[in-house]
């Protein structure tokens, strides 16, 4: 065992290329849970905004696999750091298809009956893929009944003002039940944010991993000889690299979108406070190395305990297992300090802004203040 974990973990260190990808990607995935988070339990107004929550939540969901399983995640705990882009480019392909799903059904402005068009394809495309599932299965039932609801969707279709308005040669095709867009997935993609010319490129590279075709195999071995296996090579590195980027690209466009949906709809919850004033209230009471419990909301409760004459320690505690997410320290005369805090709890801001680990290491060269947000469970940075 000890020989495979000396093998599985040769090379050198990730290029700071690499890890600044994945510093962003951890980063954007953890934002994004939050927006979902923020959104949970809200009413769609519309139709729109249901497949919105939909779409969104698949697409973090990829997201949060992908960050599990790149290499030197924060995300996961390993024996051996493994790297096999191959894995990863199939996350990615589904997310770029659940892009520009959200783009085609919840983002791109359109009338109400081609929207009902759009919609009523997809769902015939639902219909005829679970007929040729349950055919597969020999299950004769669930076939007829299958049959019967596709048969409604082609009523559907027919009877929509603009499905009836084009060219009377497409209707065969897409009554057939095989085309769940109107258009080609590279013009959406386009209209989405991603060049024609680069989502063909990266299609016919995702997809050659998908399906294992032969260039996914041809160049293992020979000069590449570390490729393919699990190890560290500039090509595994390099296309890691990429996948890892164009999710965060494809993550922050959504995200951004399904915000502005669901902004107006959304309002900040209220939380109990523990101001400035409450704090000095209850610190000024300790004697030196005495410390006290103060519960703060429905989730979270501070243990304090007083250092000196002029500095104190919070620990702040999740409720209801009373799990340490971070440990601060406050002094009158060097301000605050954070001693430990865990990484999959907080999201961080930099002058307002979702921050990398890259931003925040740079604030070591410079003055900065820090304010933990205990109620919306961030750590902001001013600096």
């Amino acid at each position: 065992m000890d020989d495979v974990l000396d093998a599985s973990n040769i090379g050198p260190e990730p290029s700071e290329e690499y890890i600044h990808a994945l510093s962003v990607l951890d980063n954007v995935v953890r934002d994004c849970m939050y927006v979902s988070k923020r959104a949970g339990g809200l009413p769609s107004p519309t139709s729109a905004h249901f497949f919105a929550s939909v779409l969104f939540t698949a697409l973090v969901t990829r997201g949060v696999s992908l960050v599990n399983l790149a290499p030197h995640s924060p995300w996961a705990s390993k024996l051996i750091e493994h790297w096999d882009y191959s894995s990863l480019t199939g996350i990615v392909r589904t997310m770029v298809e659940i892009r520009v799903a959200y783009f085609y059904l919840c983002r791109e402005q359109c009338t109400e009956d081609e929207w009902y068009c759009r919609w009523n394809l997809f769902n015939l495309h639902d219909c005829c893929s679970r007929i040729r599932l349950f055919e597969a299965l020999g299950a004769t039932e669930e076939v007829e009944g299958f049959r019967v609801q596709a048969d409604e969707l082609r009523d559907r279709l027919r009877a929509n003002s603009f499905f009836t308005n084009l060219d009377p040669k497409r209707h065969k095709k897409l009554l057939h039940g095989q085309t769940a867009y109107l258009f080609p997935l590279e013009e959406i993609a386009e209209r989405a944010g991603i060049a024609i010319g680069s989502f063909r490129w990266l299609y016919v590279l995702f997809s050659a991993h998908v399906h294992s075709l032969p260039m996914s195999f041809y160049r293992m071995g020979g000069d590449n000889p570390e490729r393919g296996r699990g190890l560290p090579s500039p090509v595994e590195e390099g296309y890691s690299t990429l996948c890892l980027s164009l999710a965060s690209v494809l993550l922050t466009a959504t995200r951004d979108e399904f915000s502005a949906l669901f902004d107006d709809m959304t309002e900040e919850p209220e939380y109990p406070t523990f101001d400035d004033e409450a704090e000095a209230e209850v610190t000024d009471a300790l004697d030196i190395g005495g410390s006290t419990i103060v519960p703060v909301s429905d989730d979270m409760k501070f243990e304090i305990q007083r250092l000196s004459e002029t500095s104190y320690q919070f620990r702040y505690l999740r409720l209801p297992g009373e799990e340490l997410v971070l440990e601060r320290v406050e002094d009158e005369e060097t301000g605050t300090s954070l001693k430990w805090f865990d990484p999959y709890y907080w999201r961080f801001l930099l002058n307002g802004k979702p921050a990398t680990e890259n931003d925040l290491s740079a604030l070591e060269d410079r003055p900065y203040m820090i304010k933990v947000d205990h109620a919306d469970a961030t750590i902001k940075f001013i600096g």
